[in-house]
């Protein structure tokens, strides 16, 4: 072992974790986004809404996320005639994968809200929106809130396969290390200590969040 090999290309390292970071903070705020807007419409008693986007999710579950993925970058311009770009793709396939994990997250909290809270919000007269979003919303947050960190986790461990269409993030800087000093240990083993402890971050943020959430219950 010679990690003093990797010192020449730790700008590429750098410049593929800044890549990693924005791929997952932009696929995040889409699947927080849509996996909200989709679990507030699951939980309408609409029967042909709800086996729509129980449809949506079960081919997140049920398909490869790399399938999606190329499906998404190689497959768009073929169907379109648009050229989609690395990152858009894979900003679109783990937003729109993590859409459905977090949907299905925010629907199980949303449904495990005791039945007295809606009963009181519709006694006070309260509209539906405003019930959902005051009260139903936050306490189904509180409940699901370690699950939607662990989806965090999975999400950025997933950016990882963006590397197989060539989108330049801490797996393609490693791979193309590789292929420079035809060295593999020391490259995948540094990548592989980068997203421990950043995961290892993100699991203490998690159980500082779950004992907040018990103490205040």
């Amino acid at each position: 072992m010679n990690f003093s090999v990797l010192q020449p290309y730790m700008p590429l390292f750098w410049s593929g974790l800044l890549t990693t970071v924005e791929v997952t903070g932009a696929a995040l705020v889409l699947a927080f986004a849509l996996g909200a807007v989709i679990a507030l419409l699951k939980v309408l008693p609409i029967r042909w809404l709800r086996a729509l986007l129980d449809f949506y999710t079960s081919i997140f579950r049920g398909i490869p996320l790399i399938v999606l993925l190329f499906i998404a970058y190689f497959a768009t311009p073929q169907l379109t005639g648009y050229k989609i770009t690395m990152f858009a793709a894979s900003v679109l396939t783990l937003g729109l994968n993590g859409s459905a994990t977090v949907s299905e997250t925010l629907r199980g909290g949303i449904q495990g809200v005791d039945q007295g809270q809606y009963d009181a919000a519709r006694a006070l007269g309260l509209p539906y929106r405003s019930m959902m979003m005051k009260i139903i919303l936050p306490e189904a947050l509180r409940s699901v809130a370690p699950a939607l960190v662990n989806e965090v986790i999975t999400v950025l461990k997933s950016s990882s396969l963006v590397a197989t269409i060539g989108l330049a993030d801490m797996m393609r800087a490693a791979e193309s290390v590789q292929a420079l000093t035809y060295r593999a240990f020391e490259p995948f083993i540094f990548v592989a200590v980068i997203y421990y402890i950043i995961v290892m971050i993100l699991v203490h943020f998690s159980k500082k969040l779950e004992k907040k959430l018990r103490e205040a219950y």
